[in-house]
């Protein structure tokens, strides 16, 4: 049985009805959206989504130039992973989810509704498989997982940056210590404050981006 917070967007009730039952009836926890304003508002507001399913036309099912919610997907593309359904299989959205030039692929993988629930089933559990392994990130913006964030490492930079100046201050003055007063106690705290300014430096100026 599968396991997993799912958000199921698409306009056609009876097909969000189906396939809301049909993951539930598999173990998954679905939170349907039935419009483009409902997706972003549950996508968005603070909780666990484990996964996004989302038709690609969300506003018009007959305009064939409505990627509203693929134009969706792009927005939210950092906060979850998804995959992008469409009753109009056309290469071009395709491109579109997949091989963003600039930013983030919109989605991870791009589903024909006619392919079945099965088969959606299947990526869906593949995707998920992939966060576990802390993999999806690397598939939706063709980088490997980064350990921090930029904001983590610019305090980590800067206190360390703070502690190796305030490091070579006391070192000087022991060392002035040690080598006025010649006790040996000093000169041992000299060097390990000297040992400690070195590391606080190679942090402050190593810190991998």
């Amino acid at each position: 049985m599968g396991e997993g917070i799912i958000l199921f967007a698409d306009n056609d009730p009876d097909f969000l009805r189906t396939r809301t039952e049909f993951l539930e009836q598999e173990g998954y926890l679905v939170v349907p959206a039935a419009d483009l304003g409902e997706a972003k508002r549950k996508l968005t507001k603070k909780g666990k989504i484990d996964l996004a399913v989302i038709d690609s036309r969300l506003v018009n099912d007959d305009d064939e130039r409505d990627i509203s919610g693929l134009n969706l997907a792009k927005e939210v593309a950092h906060s979850v992973p998804k995959i992008i359904l469409t009753g109009f299989p056309a290469w071009t959205h395709t491109r579109e989810a997949l091989h963003q030039v600039n930013g983030p692929q919109a989605a991870v993988d791009f589903l024909a509704k006619q392919d079945g629930p099965q088969v959606l089933l299947q990526r869906i559990e593949e995707v998920l498989s992939a966060v576990e392994g802390q993999e999806v990130e690397a598939l939706a913006s063709g980088e490997g997982q980064p350990r921090a964030t930029k904001s983590q490492q610019d305090r980590v930079r800067l206190a360390s940056g703070i502690v190796a100046m305030v490091t070579l201050l006391l070192a000087v003055g022991t060392g002035i210590v040690a080598v006025v007063t010649g006790d040996p106690r000093w000169l041992l705290a000299t060097v390990f404050l000297a040992i400690s300014m070195v590391i606080g430096t190679g942090l402050a100026i190593f810190m991998p981006e």
